[in-house]
């Protein structure tokens, strides 16, 4: 299959194979990415079996084989996931230069943290606001379905010795209520983001709470970690004065969380504009431009725009050629409270039944004593 490698062109880097890396001399990071391969197909063969032991308890035999061919399609799917994974892993290492990941920054001496509760609107990063009350609505999914609401709360969670702020991230669709005929909002994830700002105003990934839901159900916590438990590390989520061409881990869990995020553009507007925040301004782009990736879903590519002041605009999905595919998440509206919601800039049918599913799915970030609901309530430590 052909992948996208935009980071490995832009920078004349090589691919380097799976056999290359395991032949000759290796660095930390190349030969992680050929253990994590060996973790994989043991997991994938793992499954396997499982599978053929329920596969003999099926009495009737042509089911019994059928679940046993089934068996063996999925797991030569999975296995071919393993290596165009651990592919990904070697190009990201190329990508980032890297020989170790370590320190994790939240341990790094020479990085010198600011109290969440200490920044405000002018100190805030460019591109990713950890001020409370930030709060900003996304449309998302291929056809525009889903609804996104972004908020910092006033919530701060310690990790490793570092004050990191909560921003709650909640993904929902709207589904015509069969009762009374009106709208409601269906889970699909809500997430817990714990973010901490430097002197430098660089934003870090501390780690994140992913609770990922079907039909409104709580299915999983797949993508969840928090750096210093279980190996895992921070990530510069990122920084705010980005270098030209630098590539950054934004988050470190192998397994569960190894994204990848490259500066490609400082002054850039895409082809197909965010009407509501347009990029492109007096003839010249003004957004920040990512090329973001993940060796876990080496098929899922994107490039997103941050437009100074504002922060994130808008994502392009990437096809294998690197070229959009037509699937956005764009900016919808952006204020400093959750009285954005109310507005009709931001397109929501019924704001108030929004908030009601919003308060019920995570209370101390979106319910409140006040009628405004604006979430500026005393500083709570988690």
């Amino acid at each position: 299959m052909k992948r996208y490698t935009l980071p490995i062109a832009m920078l004349g880097f090589s691919l380097i194979t799976v056999g290359d890396a395991l032949a000759g001399d290796v660095t930390p990071c190349e030969r992680t990415a050929g253990q994590m391969q060996k973790a994989c197909r043991h997991d994938v063969l793992d499954n396997f079996k499982v599978t053929q032991a329920n596969c003999t308890n099926i009495s009737e035999a042509n089911d019994r084989d059928a679940c046993r061919e089934e068996a063996v399609a999925v797991r030569e799917d999975e296995l071919e996931e393993c290596a165009e994974q651990s592919e990904e892993r070697l190009n990201a290492c190329d990508v980032l230069g890297e020989f170790r990941y370590d320190p994790d920054p939240l341990l790094d001496q020479s990085i010198t943290f600011v109290d969440p509760d200490d920044v405000e609107k002018d100190d805030a990063n460019p591109y990713v606001s950890i001020v409370p009350g930030h709060t900003y609505v996304l449309q998302a999914g291929e056809d525009g379905e889903e609804i996104v609401v972004v908020h910092v709360t006033a919530q701060t969670k310690e990790i490793q010795d570092v004050l990191c702020r909560v921003v709650v991230d909640v993904v929902m669709v709207a589904e015509e209520d069969e009762e009374d005929g009106g709208v409601e909002y269906v889970s699909v994830e809500h997430t817990d983001d714990w973010f901490a700002q430097d002197t430098d105003g660089n934003v870090y990934y501390c780690g994140e709470l992913a609770r990922n839901f079907e039909d409104g159900q709580l299915v999983d916590l797949d993508g969840s970690f928090e750096a210093g438990k279980e190996f895992a590390k921070a990530g510069l989520l990122i920084m705010a004065n980005p270098e030209l061409g630098l590539a950054h881990r934004t988050e470190f869990a192998l397994g569960e969380a190894e994204d990848i995020i490259q500066y490609v553009e400082l002054a850039a507007a895409p082809d197909e504009e965010n009407e509501n925040f347009p990029c492109e301004g007096g003839g010249a782009g003004r957004c920040l431009k990512t090329f973001d990736f993940a060796p876990l879903d080496p098929e899922a590519t994107e490039h997103k725009y941050y437009l100074p002041g504002v922060g994130f605009v808008l994502a392009e999905d990437l096809d294998e050629n690197g070229m959009p595919n037509g699937e956005r998440e764009e900016l919808v509206c952006v204020g400093d409270s959750l009285k954005i919601l109310k507005r009709d800039a931001c397109g929501i049918e019924d704001p108030k039944e929004l908030l009601e599913t919003l308060c019920e799915l995570a209370p101390e970030a979106f319910c409140d004593d006040d009628d405004d609901r604006h979430g500026h309530g005393r500083s709570k430590k988690s």
